[in-house]
């Protein structure tokens, strides 16, 4: 699938969501704790993904039990995610944590495709992207120097 502009609008939309839900998030884990505030965001996220598998009944939600471990840990990392996130925010700033997560992502990704991991169809990390990669690390530098 190409990029197209829906598909950056929606892209774009997701990315902003981030933002927020790091906020959000953080926020909440200073009232409520960090572990709290974790489940509060997935406790909702479940009901609203409950109500949309209600309404849109495409595929067969107990296939889970046929599939490779492997594939039921994006919950598991997720979690993680907005562990860590909560956890941070209010001590570094929701900057600081998307940049580093960010190039964390971006560096992580760019491995798993060179390699084909999870589609055993690899893209290779070309000058273009390594240089990319390099100057992210350059603006992570460039963040925190005083």
């Amino acid at each position: 699938m190409k990029m197209n502009f829906t598909t950056f609008i929606m892209l774009a939309i997701a990315g902003i969501a981030v933002a927020f839900q790091a906020g959000v998030n953080g926020a909440l884990g200073k009232q409520i704790g960090t572990i709290e505030a974790a489940f509060t965001s997935f406790f909702t996220g479940t009901i609203v993904l409950f109500i949309t598998l209600l309404i849109m009944r495409k595929g067969d939600i107990f296939f889970w039990k046929e599939l490779p471990w492997w594939q039921l840990t994006g919950g598991l990392l997720g979690a993680f995610y907005v562990m860590t996130s909560v956890l941070l925010v209010p001590k570094i700033g929701i900057g600081s944590v998307l940049l580093i997560l960010i190039i964390a992502q971006l560096s992580t990704s760019a491995l798993i495709d060179h390699f084909g991991v999870f589609t055993g169809v690899p893209i290779q990390i070309g000058w273009r992207k390594l240089c990319a990669m390099v100057l992210m690390f350059l603006a992570l530098y460039l963040f925190y120097k005083k």
